[in-house]
């Protein structure tokens, strides 16, 4: 069978696009839906309800919360959301069937500079504490990390105003220390795997400008990777969400 796992940037909950966002989701079809900025508990309720999922919801370190939405049973889950683990990572456990598939959906501090950059750094250390710890088996590390990774392009100039006008405080310099913390760590970035060159932007919608969102295999995961791309569609994609969604697929069982 085909696995198939979709990360998903929902912005502010997602109440004033939840049709959007489900004729989004309803087209891509994945098996598991890990949705990050999922601030609205009724809509990430609504959404499992409306298309057929499991789901769990929790709350983050602030107003950033957390969801996963699954077709499989929903066996074990955990949130994570004290320093340095902010804003939040959600372990979720599932019985796909041919096995357990744990999925840890993260969502880091936003904002490009160095402060912000080594929190996130913090907060891989820790994830990669907790998983070792843990032993969870064949696992996915997933979400909007909120960092960019080594040789990845951001488009700065085509970025909102205070975007630009924050990233002068740091002379536009990008510091990439959490990514390379997770390939050291020996994770597959899943979509540079399957495309070197591209960009593979996941924000912003209406003016694509950087790759935030992320999903990381580990080593039982990577040898099963079939692909990784950026979901561009239906239409609705563009008005669902200031994020594209990115979906991978595996070969599983």
């Amino acid at each position: 069978m085909t696995l198939r796992i979709l990360t998903y940037n929902l912005e502010f909950g997602g109440r004033a696009q939840m049709a959007a966002i489900r004729d989004v989701l309803a087209h891509v079809g994945a098996d598991v839906v890990a949705l990050t900025e999922a601030d609205d508990r009724e809509v990430a309720q609504w959404l499992a309800e409306a298309l057929g999922y499991q789901h769990v919801w929790a709350r983050g370190s602030g107003e950033r919360h957390i969801a996963t939405l699954s077709r499989f049973p929903i066996v074990d889950w955990r949130i994570h959301n004290t320093p340095p683990l902010t804003q939040a990572v959600l372990m979720t456990q599932l019985d796909t069937g041919n096995g357990r598939l744990t999925l840890y959906n993260a969502h880091f501090l936003p904002y490009l500079l160095l402060p912000f950059e080594i929190r996130r750094w913090q907060a891989v250390g820790k994830l990669l504490q907790i998983i070792r710890e843990s032993d969870p088996g064949p696992h996915l590390i997933v979400g909007d990390l909120n960092a960019i990774a080594p040789g990845d392009r951001v488009l700065q100039s085509r970025n909102p105003a205070r975007m630009r006008r924050l990233m002068l405080l740091q002379l536009r310099l990008i510091f990439r220390l959490a990514i390379p913390r997770l390939l050291r760590a020996g994770y597959s970035d899943c979509f540079r795997a399957c495309y070197p060159d591209a960009d593979g932007f996941t924000w912003w919608t209406i003016n694509p400008t950087t790759r935030y969102d992320y999903i990381f295999a580990d080593g039982q995961m990577a040898a099963r990777l079939a692909d990784c791309r950026v979901a561009a569609e239906p239409d609705a994609v563009r008005r669902a969400s200031d994020h594209f969604p990115l979906l991978a697929e595996f070969t599983w069982g």
